[in-house]
């Protein structure tokens, strides 16, 4: 057998030749997820909250994706496209979209990876979500905002709970400014967030690590399509006293 070739003893010691796969140069591109990795928001327990996330072939020829598979099926489930649809084929500079769901069984982080296999290549995306108890689920928002300030003071230490939400897919960035509009504080996310609620702590002190002046402030969150681009704002004023 030459190395081009491989396969299996079948019976009757007849060997049965299997196609080798199609070997692609490193240098002709690669197969990537959007990002690398997709944060749900937290979720009750039993519901389940589904996002999709494109993988794009940038190389200049077709690839063929054999297998799809989640690490937690149970709680990461892939529901577009099924099994049944495999193999797919991905065109040269082509994207197309996975629809992952994610549904906790307790409350408990979670988190898993979601693995994409072509004939000669290997994208992985990693997965995270949290189940929390009904009582801490609020409606989806109606859309990206600020939604609540919450300040707490334990002896002589100040912090504050800045709350946002989400009411598509997005990437989030939330920053603190003086009434300049110097930027005190970035608060920045790397995943991609899905629709939901989020909470971001801050303990008074800038990005230099100093504690923030007694003043007025703004509180901006910038929210950004991955479909568009679009961006939408919302702000609310902080006093810190």
């Amino acid at each position: 057998m030459t190395a081009a070739q491989s396969g299996t003893q079948g019976s009757g010691g007849v060997f049965i030749q299997q196609p080798t796969p199609i070997q692609i140069a490193s240098d002709e591109g690669t197969l990537a997820f959007e990002r690398p990795k997709l944060d749900f928001a937290p979720q009750s327990v039993g519901i389940e909250n589904c996002a999709n996330v494109s993988l794009t072939n940038t190389t200049d020829h077709p690839r063929l994706l054999t297998q799809l598979r989640s690490l937690d099926p149970r709680h990461f489930k892939i529901s577009s496209p099924s099994t049944e649809m495999l193999p797919i084929t991905v065109g040269a500079n082509t994207s197309f979209y996975i629809n992952v769901c994610f549904k906790a069984d307790e409350t408990r982080d979670y988190s898993s990876a979601l693995v994409a296999i072509f004939q000669s290549d290997t994208a992985r995306l990693a997965l995270s979500g949290k189940g929390v108890t009904p009582p801490e689920v609020l409606k989806l928002p109606d859309e990206a905002a600020i939604t609540d300030i919450k300040f707490k003071k334990h002896r002589a230490l100040a912090s504050w709970t800045f709350q946002f939400g989400l009411k598509t897919r997005a990437y989030a960035k939330l920053t603190l400014e003086s009434m300049t509009g110097k930027v005190v504080r970035l608060f920045p996310f790397e995943e991609l967030k899905t629709p939901g609620y989020y909470e971001v702590n801050f303990d008074g002190k800038s990005d230099a690590g100093v504690k923030v002046e007694k003043g007025t402030y703004v509180l901006r969150l910038e929210a950004t399509d991955p479909t568009n681009g679009k961006h939408t704002h919302s702000s609310k004023i902080l006093t810190i006293k």
